[in-house]
């Protein structure tokens, strides 16, 4: 059998509607094969899919949640080359399985098509594997996308994710100078500890201001923004005139706020889509520079608790808990 956590209902929070059940296994049809998921990260986007109230078309499905996994073919369709029983491998997940068909990670087995799997290197653990595409691929696209020159400063919140940590590191292996937006008074250190430059906690200084103070008036050259809300326009404001600001995520909800002179001041507001780094001519430049950053430690994921697919509830409290860093994942 295939144990699998469903969505029973939308809009709600996670722990009221998600549930473990046991689905019939999938098999390998032609082009395709099945992989048994080893690993599965859960993520802060994960969160925002399940709070979403508008998947009409999984209403009759129940779909499965999870984007992000690793783990080995356990059986392969008629027809498929690249890949044989025992080999481990990364999904492609996010469009054409979990929106197009309800098919997320968070399951003991899924079918996928041959093209949209990509081997594990052998230097990954599982537990970097399961978060590799989201995380790692992610944060490498959207910071290099932004092409920022050496000693200008660039601009993030939610800094103390994992997402948030790596960009610090990538962007002081890069020679870039990195102003990190928290909440927290005590991620401060580590932070600095990992290379950050500034570290702003905007609930308790104006950001606006002390960006000003820190660059010397000019504004950043260019921002990542993860939070969306009342935060984006402090965030837009800080950015020079004509740099470029990426939306990364929505933590705070959908709705972003601006201030209109910002748009008099040529800014390119974007929301940083990941399927660019998935382009057949860029997906596998990208996944080896990872690669390689990760087994020079240049980017060093932290990861903070395993739990077992049977354990998810108590894993999405913790993955949820304020003050901690690190990921959490779903094993077994």
């Amino acid at each position: 059998m295939n144990r699998a956590i469903v969505q029973r209902a939308f809009g709600g929070e996670p722990l009221d509607v998600l549930e473990l059940v046991e689905k019939e296994k999938p098999k390998a049809s032609a082009g395709h094969v099945v992989v048994k998921l080893t690993a599965r990260s859960i993520i802060p986007y994960d969160f925002v899919c399940i709070r979403q109230a508008d998947l009409e078309c999984f209403r009759d499905q129940q779909p499965v949640t999870g984007i992000d996994g690793c783990g080995i073919v356990d059986e392969v369709g008629e027809g498929v080359t690249k890949y044989k029983i025992g080999d481990r491998v990364i999904p492609i997940l996010l469009w054409k399985y979990l929106y197009g068909k309800g098919q997320g990670s968070w399951q003991d087995y899924i079918e996928v098509a041959e093209d949209d799997i990509i081997p594990c290197p052998e230097t990954i653990p599982d537990e970097v594997a399961a978060q590799l595409l989201m995380t790692e691929c992610a944060l490498y696209g959207s910071f290099m996308d932004l092409e920022i020159p050496q000693g200008e400063w660039f601009l993030q919140t939610a800094a103390n994710s994992n997402f948030g940590r790596q960009i610090i590191q990538l962007a002081k292996h890069r020679g870039i100078k990195t102003i990190n937006i928290v909440r927290r008074d005590n991620v401060i250190e580590a932070l600095k500890a990992l290379g950050a430059d500034e570290v702003i906690n905007f609930t308790k200084e104006d950001v606006i201001s002390k960006v000003k103070e820190i660059t010397g008036g000019k504004g950043v050259y260019a921002a990542h923004d993860a939070i969306a809300g009342t935060l984006s326009k402090s965030v837009a404001a800080c950015v020079r005139d004509g740099g470029t600001l990426f939306m990364v995520s929505e933590l705070s909800g959908t709705d972003f706020m601006l201030n209109t002179m910002d748009l008099h001041r040529h800014l390119v507001i974007d929301y940083w889509d990941i399927a660019t780094v998935f382009l057949a001519d860029r997906r596998d430049k990208v996944i080896a520079e990872v690669v390689q950053l990760l087994k020079r430690n240049v980017i060093t994921p932290l990861i903070r608790k395993k739990y077992h697919l049977i354990g998810f509830k108590e894993a999405l409290k913790e993955a949820e808990m304020s003050g901690k860093s690190g990921r959490i994942l779903l094993v077994g």
